[in-house]
């Protein structure tokens, strides 16, 4: 049984950004998967079927990034001490990269130091603002 998008959105509104961040990623890993045909075969026997789940997803994506615009704002409202350095070294460092590159080094860090990836990514978002 799928959820409706508001119950959904209600079940991350008070969880940490970075939560909210490891869903997102969790939900575009499987509509990438689901669009370039690469999902288990165990999923199609599931109900509700991979297409009701991908339609789903695409409504539980745009309450994951709402969420993700209010604690950003509640983090720059209150922001904490950020050591920026070691993301700077990063940037210059994949600043090298050719973008395949790059992605890999980034998908290797999630896999590595997934706390150390979400910082760097909050890092980035908040820097581009």
């Amino acid at each position: 049984m799928m959820l409706h998008p508001k119950d959904y959105r209600k079940e991350f509104e008070a969880a940490s950004l970075k939560k909210i961040l490891q869903e997102r990623d969790r939900i575009v890993e499987f509509m990438q998967d689901f669009e370039n045909n690469k999902l288990p075969k165990k999923y199609y026997e599931r109900d509700p079927s991979p297409e009701v789940v991908y339609m789903s997803n695409i409504d539980y994506l745009k309450e994951l990034c709402d969420l993700i615009k209010i604690k950003m704002y509640e983090k720059n409202s209150n922001p904490k001490e950020v050591h920026h350095s070691p993301f700077i070294a990063l940037e210059e460092v994949m600043s090298k990269f050719d973008e395949e590159k790059r992605k890999q080094f980034l998908e290797d860090l999630k896999v590595k130091d997934e706390e150390l990836y979400y910082k760097y990514m909050e890092w980035k978002i908040l820097s581009e603002q």
